[in-house]
């Protein structure tokens, strides 16, 4: 099969060579059909030994050039042969055999054989050559095509990879540091903000716009990756993400006019009490990370950075962790995003007992508070990203004082104090906004 890159040049096989009846029958032919012309153009001197070019002599020539020595030579012989029986017949005016024709006869065909054996053996070996030089460049283009296959393989599966959720938002956390409150949300903490997605979520050119009356402001970038870009406010992505607070991205490339199909994906920067204050605007991403995981991934991880921005990480702060159950329970209703609850309580000196203990157990991204609810002191524990299987695991972890519970559906009983689990979906969310502060601790 000839390749693609030989197209126009002539692949000849050495290792079949041509069937060599074809190359004699040719030469016996070729002699025939000079001496059958020689013969019809001049009867009395058809060899031409009496005047002009011998023409006789174009037979072995010919097949000598062709095919070879051996061809031409054999030409030549049945030239000298037919002379021998011409004069013999009568057919061809000669005192004696021309015995000077017959050897110049021989040598010329005896010269053109040798030569095009010559290079014949040279093309012959420039053929191997070139066979094999062919043969090692498709083995090369056939290595070079699968190992980029395998490295974009290993491109994408490590940018797949990478952390999973939970660590995600845990070294968003530490990237952040320290930054709290309202004053959070600057150029400073934005632009570290997206840096961050971006390299999580394979980024390579968005901005963060900001927000003034409900409407895009073009004119405020706040921060961004990757090469600046103009904002057109009227792009349907961002104008639906706009509309809906929630993420929005190109789902059928060719459904959006060339003109207008600019971002790839927009997606709100809002906290947990709903408010957006600002966009994040994605307009480059390689192929392969543009897909739903990877943008509901980015939505998470952006929303929780804004959250610590907004709130700080007071892990002890009831408002805190109202703020972070908003979080998770929004996370839940958009992406499906399993949390659990655990609620201790009891009496006051046990509860307060079970919350130092546990305290020390929680985990990066949990969250504990010690509160009050209907006059009597509660701890509670928010474990985001952990359903009620893995909950109760954890459970069983934590400490040894706390182990003496006998399992049940949504329910475990401790010697002294009460722990009730409960799914994101199943508490309702007026029960943990109206907790209040302990007095005393």
């Amino acid at each position: 099969m000839k390749k693609p890159w030989l197209e126009g040049i002539e692949v000849i096989d050495v290792n079949q060579p041509a069937p060599g009846w074809s190359g004699w029958l040719e030469t016996l032919a070729l002699t025939a059909i000079v001496l059958i012309a020689s013969f019809i153009t001049h009867r009395a001197d058809p060899f031409r030994l009496g005047m002009g070019f011998p023409w006789p002599i174009l037979a072995p020539l010919l097949a000598g050039l062709r095919y070879g020595f051996v061809h031409g030579f054999v030409s030549a012989l049945l030239i000298l042969a037919a002379l021998g029986i011409s004069i013999n017949q009568q057919w061809q005016a000669a005192p004696e055999f021309p015995l000077g024709w017959g050897i110049g006869v021989v040598i010329v065909a005896m010269v053109t054989g040798e030569f095009r054996d010559m290079w014949g053996r040279r093309l012959h070996r420039l053929e191997g050559a070139y066979q094999y030089r062919a043969e090692r460049l498709e083995e090369f283009t056939r290595n070079y095509q699968l190992l980029r296959l395998s490295h974009d393989r290993l491109e994408q599966t490590v940018a797949n990879s990478g952390f999973s959720l939970r660590e995600g938002i845990m070294h968003l956390q530490t990237a952040l540091g320290a930054i709290d409150g309202a004053s959070g949300l600057t150029g400073a903490s934005l632009q570290k903000l997206i840096e961050f997605v971006a390299g999580y979520g394979a980024l390579t050119q968005a901005c963060v716009v900001g927000i003034q009356a409900d409407r895009i402001d073009p004119t405020r970038i706040l921060a961004h990756v990757g090469e600046q870009f103009v904002v057109d406010d009227t792009d349907p992505v961002l104008v639906t993400a706009l509309e809906s607070g929630e993420l929005a991205a190109v789902n059928d490339p060719t459904g959006i006019a060339p003109a207008h199909r600019s971002l790839l994906a927009a997606i709100p920067l809002s906290d947990s009490t709903g408010d957006i204050h600002a966009m994040l605007l994605v307009k480059s991403m390689p192929f392969f990370a543009f897909h739903e995981n990877n943008l509901k991934l980015i939505a998470v991880l952006v929303a929780h950075g804004v959250d610590h921005l907004r709130f700080g990480a007071a892990v002890s702060s009831i408002a805190r962790f109202i703020a972070a159950f908003e979080r998770v329970h929004r996370d839940y209703l958009a992406f499906k995003l399993d949390a659990t609850l655990l609620q201790v309580s009891g009496a006051a000196a046990d509860v307060l007992a079970a919350y130092d203990k546990l305290h020390s157990s929680v985990r990066a991204i949990d969250l504990i508070c010690l509160a009050r609810e209907n006059d009597e002191p509660v701890v509670w524990i928010l474990l985001p990203l952990t359903d009620t299987v893995n909950a109760r695991a954890w459970m069983q972890r934590v400490d040894s004082g706390l182990t003496a519970m006998t399992a049940k559906t949504a329910m475990s009983t401790m010697t002294t104090v009460t722990c009730e689990l409960s799914a994101i979906g199943d508490i309702d969310p007026d029960r943990i906004r109206s907790l209040r502060s302990l007095d005393a601790h």
